[in-house]
């Protein structure tokens, strides 16, 4: 998950199954070449899937021709606003992109259509990708890719300081350990901080925050998915909440961080998605590392997951066909491909078994939060009003405010909207 997951608004809709799009006048069902539509965010993957869909249309000649169309991006939400008039207008192609959130929202809306027995070697798949994919115990996506959030540092400055970061997930640092460390690499006279996060309304708040709510045995909605009152505003998010609002009270955070503040030094350490590695490769004199995601003292090792992936639209007249195409475009082989573009870890036990490179340092502590301690965020149609109330209150209280009154706020109101979709 790159930061195209951050600050994602969606139009919520009513739950109501669409009508068929041109997929109705795709040929096929006189014995014809099927015709299949697909739609992605335009990005760094395009070349990837233009590759793919080539091959596949070269290996199913005269069977199936795909069509691939990739969506620009001119705003955050551009692609979403796409989806959503295409739900409203029924033009929807065969196969859709989304992003792992939008799961719950999409399957409850019936944009996209259960996909349960027909992922081929469904338990390849990194256990995360699947529960990311489920939505009240039906499979409705998968994807090619992974993402997490670790602990990114600056080499240098921890050996000047004598700090020893972790080399294994049971070694992660506890909450007070990680505070200890960003203490003692905070420099206020040299205007250098011990921890760089991003700060934002968008999507990355409840993202990169999240282990801290799970590790401390919090969660963001009941298991049900009824409620959020209890849980978002429980004791053990709003103990997680005040340990983070610490490093922004004490000035081991920079409230108005530059871009490349982790890079240029002014930061010891940098929490920050699984991306980030390819970008730091720009920084040659910037030597660092990757250890693990903090853990609360009596917690196990929690990490957050969760990228762009694929579902079978209830327009489509096909449902057999994008299912060939679905499993081409999964095959351990595309992953792989699909993997190195993005630079981020793959979806399948068996691609990663191909890329050298996620078995050693610095990689493989991606790899293993990937493998082991990968938690997907909530699944609920409310999902989009969770992160953005969750992300505002956030924001409210790492500049200060309290944490109890605002959490509490994100419970009324995402109880608000859960009362018109699940109760």
């Amino acid at each position: 998950m790159k930061k195209l997951c951050i600050g994602i608004i969606f139009l919520l809709f009513t739950g109501v199954l669409f009508g068929c799009n041109s997929s109705e006048e795709a040929s096929g069902d006189d014995g014809g070449e099927v015709k299949l539509s697909l739609w992605y965010p335009e990005g760094e993957t395009s070349k990837a899937y233009k590759e793919i869909i080539k091959e596949f249309n070269n290996e199913y000649e005269g069977e199936i021709e795909a069509e691939i169309t990739f969506i620009p991006r001119g705003n955050k939400y551009a692609y979403e606003d796409k989806v959503s008039a295409g739900a409203t207008s029924n033009t929807l192609p065969d196969l859709l992109a989304l992003d792992g959130p939008s799961v719950a929202n999409y399957a409850h809306s019936g944009i996209i259509q259960p996909i349960d027995g027909i992922v081929e070697n469904q338990d390849d798949f990194v256990e995360s990708i699947i529960q990311q994919g489920t939505y009240q115990d039906q499979l409705y996506t998968v994807g090619p890719t992974e993402s997490t959030v670790a602990l990114f540092y600056n080499k240098d400055k921890l050996k000047e300081a004598g700090i020893e970061p972790p080399k294994a997930g049971e070694e992660a640092w506890t909450w007070d350990e990680f505070y200890q460390a960003a203490k003692q690499l905070t420099n206020k006279e040299e205007n250098t901080y011990g921890v760089n996060w991003t700060l934002d309304y968008g999507e990355w708040i409840i993202y990169f925050t999240g282990p801290m709510v799970w590790s401390n045995g919090g969660s963001f909605i009941s298991e049900d998915g009824t409620t959020t009152d209890g849980y978002v505003n429980g004791p053990e998010t709003v103990e997680a909440l005040k340990y983070l609002k610490k490093f922004t009270e004490e000035g081991l955070v920079n409230l108005q961080p530059t871009p490349t503040e982790f890079e240029d030094g002014k930061a010891a350490m940098m929490l920050m998605g699984s991306w980030e590695w390819s970008k730091l490769q720009n920084y040659p004199d910037t030597e660092w590392g990757i250890t693990y995601y903090p853990k609360s003292p009596e917690g196990k090792q929690v990490s957050p997951s969760g990228d762009w992936n694929w579902g079978i639209s209830t327009s489509t007249q096909h449902k057999e066909e994008a299912a060939t195409l679905l499993n081409y475009m999964m095959n351990k082989k595309n992953i792989v491909k699909i993997s190195n573009v993005e630079n981020k870890p793959a979806a399948r036990h068996s691609s990663f078994e191909m890329m050298d490179k996620w078995k050693e340092e610095p990689l493989d502590v991606l790899k293993d939060q990937v493998l082991n301690s990968a938690h997907p965020r909530p699944t609920t149609p409310s999902y989009p009003v969770l992160t953005t109330k969750y992300g505002q209150a956030v924001q409210n209280i790492f500049l200060g405010g309290d944490v109890q009154e605002e959490l509490d706020k994100v419970a009324e109101e995402v109880d608000k909207d859960l009362e018109r979709k699940v109760q």
